[in-house]
């Protein structure tokens, strides 16, 4: 007669259980993208983005307008709760929308970088308010050719790459600004309509295919990636949740 597999302890079940939600967890904070910018009261504020739950326009979009507002400690939120009282890591919702980021108070180790960021976003909406003319002179020469010569709103595509670099890449460059200063004349106005990926979120992935760049499944390039290029993290740009290598 077969013998019979005995049942788990019901205490080593609730174990494993555990367990899973914990290595769960652990998955789901190493998607989170974050980018550390200084707010209106003085705080430096890591805001999170994951593929899952946002999309990286929306997250540009919120964190543009961080610096000129307090944070979510310092301010009381619509449900109520006074900003003291919130835990140190939060879950937010921007009006109007479906999204959800994440925010949490940045370890003293990124308030530099936070200045930093900060810094570098106020000096682009300075540049967009003075008009289209001022953006496009703030880009570097060879680039702003190569964008004039193969995108129907240079302007436009400049303001994604600047917003790419400063939030998604956390100040990170695709390129290095002297190789976008001095382009070969060849890639400058050579058309690259036929090399640019699909949902393209920036000016930077088409120009890096036609230069041999390495590109994910997604159509995107790696220097966009938010974090290391590692499985099961996030393409900045879009919901491709796991850069692979095309």
């Amino acid at each position: 007669m077969g013998r019979t597999k005995k049942n788990k302890p019901r205490h080593k079940l609730r174990g494993l259980h555990d367990t899973s939600q914990r290595q769960s967890a652990k998955a789901r904070a190493a998607q989170i993208a974050w980018t550390p910018l200084k707010q209106a009261c003085g705080c430096v504020i890591d805001w999170g983005w994951s593929s899952q739950t946002a999309d990286p326009m929306t997250f540009s979009n919120w964190c543009v307008s961080r610096p000129i507002v307090p944070c979510p400690w310092h301010t009381t939120p619509v449900a109520g709760v006074p900003g003291p009282d919130l835990p140190d890591e939060i879950t937010v919702q921007p009006h109007g929308t479906s999204v959800l980021l994440h925010a949490r108070k940045a370890a003293a180790d990124r308030h530099e970088l936070g200045g930093e960021l900060t810094f570098r976003l106020a000096h682009l909406m300075e540049t967009v308010s003075r008009g289209q003319t001022a953006v496009l002179d703030d880009a570097p020469a060879g680039f702003r050719s190569w964008l004039i010569a193969n995108t129907a709103d240079p302007v436009q595509a400049w303001l994604e790459h600047e917003l790419c670099e400063i939030i998604l890449n956390q100040g990170r460059s695709a390129l290095p600004r002297e190789l976008l200063e001095h382009l070969p004349e060849q890639l400058r106005t050579a058309s690259l309509e036929n090399s640019q990926p699909q949902s393209v979120a920036c000016s930077i992935c088409s120009f890096s295919a036609a230069s041999g760049g390495i590109l994910c499944t997604c159509g995107h390039d790696w220097s966009c990636h938010p974090t290391n290029a590692e499985r099961d993290e996030p393409c900045s740009h879009c919901p491709c949740s796991d850069m692979q290598d095309a």
